[in-house]
């Protein structure tokens, strides 16, 4: 695929951050107008690049950005990203795609110009990945965090938003984790996001970059691709949708902090607005914890006419026991909170499945 190189004018951008309450609210007041909220301030700027722009999460974001009047450079490789996910973005004469590699130290000269923020979501995000292949993991998640560190100190970039996991606090000692919490990590992907949080850490102390690291939690939602190294949402609705076994890795037991796709969207936007966010760390999740078991369960009433049946497989080699994150610090500091309940997200995203199966 060629790069999208239309660009528009810039529009004057509001210095307010809208909650995705109020979003939705707007959107259902009026449901022709889906632009997002105006998520930059004038102080911060209005041009952004956004790695892994493809993909899950970072289409989502991508699409906040553009509704909100921003000019977004998007970078991705589309090995695991999909061009349909940015369909509507390649539309926007806003929105620039550069299909690229993020170890590719010749990238920075491809990014035209300056930014003024840089969204750093592209990872290989799979503990299972990580364990059949650690070498090939470290060299996308830390070479190449370390490459768009690099990247965004030569653009002159107010800030570098970095997503890490929550995977890095692996079996804590107390629940719910703050962000204080000790690293313990169990896979060599967890292992991984906290040699990027050490290299962030580092870069902002070294080249004044602000930073600002954002540990999410399990987040699901449309979009997410169904493989075998997806998340457990994901899988256990495909699975559902088909009525095959829904198979628990483990007892069941596993809590899971879930968190839906435009929540984290909402905080991740405002950590690259509030000033307040430089230089620090924050937990994204939700707001209550559900075992695996009980998920697989809610999975399977909320699929019409499902007759899949839920067994038990050996537990999965460097998996995390409990997850639940205290997100007192995501809500002093960036004025965000989940809104979307597990129960609603849940709907919606067994509804966007069904409609996508097919295609």
């Amino acid at each position: 695929m060629n790069p999208h190189t239309q660009r528009g004018q810039v529009r004057p951008t509001s210095t307010a951050v809208e909650t995705l309450q109020e979003y939705e609210t707007r959107r259902t007041i009026n449901p022709d107008r889906l632009e997002g909220p105006s998520p930059r301030s004038a102080e911060l700027g209005s041009s952004v690049i956004v790695t892994g722009c493809a993909g899950f999460i970072g289409s989502h974001l991508v699409d906040r950005l553009l509704g909100g009047g921003l000019t977004v450079t998007g970078v991705d490789n589309l090995t695991t990203g999909r061009s349909d996910n940015i369909v509507d973005a390649l539309r926007s004469p806003k929105f620039t795609f550069i299909e690229a590699y993020i170890r590719d130290r010749s990238l920075v000269e491809r990014l035209d110009g300056t930014a003024d923020t840089v969204y750093h979501l592209a990872a290989i995000s799979s503990v299972k990945q990580s364990v059949e292949d650690p070498i090939y993991v470290n060299d996308v998640n830390v070479t190449g965090t370390v490459n768009m560190l690099d990247a965004a100190r030569r653009l002159d970039a107010s800030r570098f938003v970095f997503i890490s996991s929550a995977a890095v606090y692996g079996r804590p000692k107390r629940l719910p984790v703050t962000e204080e919490s000790e690293l313990i990590v169990l896979s060599p992907y967890a292992a991984s996001k906290a040699a990027g949080e050490k290299y962030v850490q580092a870069f902002g102390n070294t080249y004044g970059v602000e930073t600002v690291v954002l540990r999410y939690f399990n987040v699901y939602g449309p979009r997410q691709a169904y493989s075998e190294y997806s998340g457990v949402v994901s899988i256990f609705i495909n699975r559902a949708l088909r009525n095959e076994p829904i198979v628990i890795d483990g007892d069941g037991h596993q809590t899971r902090s879930l968190v839906y796709v435009e929540d984290v969207v909402s905080s991740t936007v405002a950590a690259g607005e509030k000033s307040q966010a430089a230089g620090t760390t924050l937990n994204v999740a939700g707001d209550s914890s559900v075992t695996v078991l009980e998920l697989a369960m809610m999975i399977r009433a909320a699929v019409h006419g499902c007759t899949s049946q839920v067994i038990h497989g050996p537990p999965r080699l460097g998996d995390v026991e409990e997850s639940r994150g205290d997100i007192t610090r995501l809500e002093r500091i960036l004025g965000v909170r989940p809104v979307v309940s597990l129960k609603e997200g849940l709907r919606r995203t067994v509804e966007w499945y069904e409609t996508h199966r097919s295609q």
